[in-house]
C-alpha cells in the first residue's frame, strides 16, 4: 500500500512538473517590431533561489520574496541575433555595478565557471519589499547557450563594485526548469538543436 503511494505521489509530481515545463514553453513571448523588423523574444520569468526575507515588515513578520529570477531574450535583425539572459535579484541595501565580464560568474553542475559581459545596473526601489530590484542584463553567447543547456546552472554569483558579493543557489528543480526553458527558446527562436 505505502509503495503505490509514493509511486502515484511521483507520478503526480511528475505530471505537475511536465505541464508546467510545457506552460512555460507556450508562454514564450514573440513579437516584431513594426518599425525595423527586429524580431523580438522573451521567456517567462523563472524564481531562482529561495525565498527569503524583504526589509517590509508586517503584523506577522518580514514579507518573504524570491531571491531571485532569471530571463531569457533574444533580438534579431536581419541575419545577426544576440541572446540576453537577465537575472534579477532584490538587494537589501544601494549597490553599484559596472560592466565587465566578471562582475557576474555562473558555476554549472560540472564546476565551470563561466563570467558573462553584463550592462552597468544602479537598481531601482521597490515599495512592496523596501528593497532594491537590479536588473543584471548579461550578453549570452551562443556557446554559452549550448553548454547550459547540457551543463545546467548551478549557481550564480554577482559581484558589486564596493566589494559586496551575492550568490544565489538553484535547486534541482530550478536548474530542470531553466534547462527545458533554454531548449523551447531556442527550438522557437531556430537555435536549436545545434545543427552542423
Amino acid at each position: 500500500m505505502r509503495t503505490s503511494i509514493i509511486s502515484l505521489y511521483f507520478f503526480l509530481s511528475f505530471l505537475f512538473f511536465s505541464s508546467n515545463i510545457h506552460a512555460q514553453c507556450d508562454s514564450i513571448y514573440t513579437d516584431i517590431d513594426p518599425f525595423d523588423s527586429t524580431l523580438i523574444m522573451s521567456s517567462p520569468t523563472l524564481n531562482i533561489g529561495y525565498l527569503v526575507p524583504s526589509n517590509f515588515q508586517t503584523l506577522e513578520g518580514f514579507k518573504l520574496v524570491e531571491q531571485g529570477k532569471l530571463q531569457i531574450s533574444y533580438a534579431q535583425k536581419d541575419s545577426v541575433g544576440s541572446l540576453f539572459l537577465t537575472i534579477g535579484l532584490a538587494e537589501r541595501n544601494f549597490q553599484t555595478i559596472s560592466s565587465g565580464k566578471n562582475k557576474i560568474v555562473v558555476l554549472t553542475d560540472s564546476s565551470r565557471v563561466e563570467g558573462l559581459l553584463n550592462v552597468p545596473d544602479r537598481g531601482t526601489f521597490d515599495p512592496n519589499s523596501n528593497m532594491r530590484v537590479y536588473q543584471h542584463i548579461c550578453v549570452l553567447p551562443l556557446d554559452l547557450f549550448y553548454l547550459f543547456t547540457v551543463d545546467p546552472i548551478a549557481q550564480i554569483r554577482v559581484y558589486y563594485d564596493g566589494g559586496y558579493k551575492h550568490t544565489i543557489k538553484l535547486t534541482p528543480r530550478q536548474k530542470a526548469e531553466f534547462q527545458e526553458i533554454l531548449k523551447c527558446f531556442g527550438t522557437e527562436a531556430g537555435i536549436f538543436p545545434k545543427t552542423p
